[in-house]
């Protein structure tokens, strides 16, 4: 028998969490963007800029993304019902 994870009732539990990974994600970008600007490395102008950012905010969130997916999974192993697929 297959068991399913509710990821609305964890989202719900998270919300707090989440929004502060997402403000994470966004001021980590924006620090690194600051310091190229500010090394030279790139012009501040949109065309540099927002390359850079998006790919900045796109490794935190994944990385953000895949530690809240792994908390989701082992919350199941630590109900003692041996995962998502038991």
């Amino acid at each position: 028998m297959k068991k399913f994870i509710d990821v609305d009732e964890f989202v719900k539990m998270r919300q707090d969490d989440i929004t502060r990974l997402v403000n994470t994600a966004l001021n980590r970008a924006g620090d690194v963007v600051r310091q190229k600007v500010a090394a030279g490395d790139i012009n501040a102008t949109m065309q540099d800029v927002l390359p850079l950012l998006l790919y900045e905010v796109l490794v935190t969130n994944t990385v953000a993304t895949l530690r809240l997916a792994a908390e989701m999974i082992n919350l199941e192993y630590a109900d003692g019902s041996g995962g998502p697929d038991n």
